[in-house]
């Protein structure tokens, strides 16, 4: 039990470092590979990126609003486990391609989400993220939750950047 809560506050401790990475070292974090997708060219216009969204749900390990950048199948095993889905763990092509995954952070009733809405490519790799609120007249469950999404796309050479979008949703019929 105490070997088991040691790896998974190593792999949190982990998650979150990269995490920090991607969300406050705008510019700083590049994944250099050869077979790397690279869109933009200085001042060109920002070219849209295909993902594919892998998971998504209510309720997850992340208390916190984090961004994590999965590179390696190791890492994609420890983020498995963070969230709560029965989907087996998807095969992924980490030459090819990467995970993004989004969370909300804990939240105190329903309502609340977070998605990728839009990657694209310019200078930087740019992920815009939707975090959506209930409106003031939602009837909501009275359940915790932590939302998150993970999303598989091409992997490139460019700075990963994000942007934030708030969104409050009406419950107005």
């Amino acid at each position: 039990m105490k070997d088991t809560l040691i790896i998974i506050g190593l792999a949190l401790v982990a998650v979150i470092a990269g995490s920090f990475i991607f969300l406050y070292g705008r510019g700083s974090l590049s994944n250099a590979s050869s077979s790397a997708v690279t869109y933009g060219a200085p001042g060109a216009a920002a070219a849209t990126v295909p993902f594919t969204e892998l998971a998504q749900g209510a309720h997850s390990t992340i208390a916190v609003r984090a961004n994590y950048l999965i590179t390696s199948k190791a890492e994609l095993a420890k983020l498995w486990k963070m969230i709560d889905t029965h989907a087996q763990m998807p095969v992924i092509d980490f030459a090819k391609n990467d995970i993004i995954a989004v969370f909300a952070g804990k939240k105190p009733t329903a309502g609340y989400a977070v998605a990728v809405s839009k990657v694209t490519d310019a200078n930087t790799r740019e992920v815009t993220v939707a975090l959506t609120s209930p409106g003031g007249n939602c009837v909501l469950a009275q359940s915790v939750t932590e939302p998150y999404q993970v999303i598989e796309l091409p992997k490139t050479a460019l700075a990963l950047t994000h942007v934030d979008q708030e969104i409050t949703a009406s419950c107005l019929r």
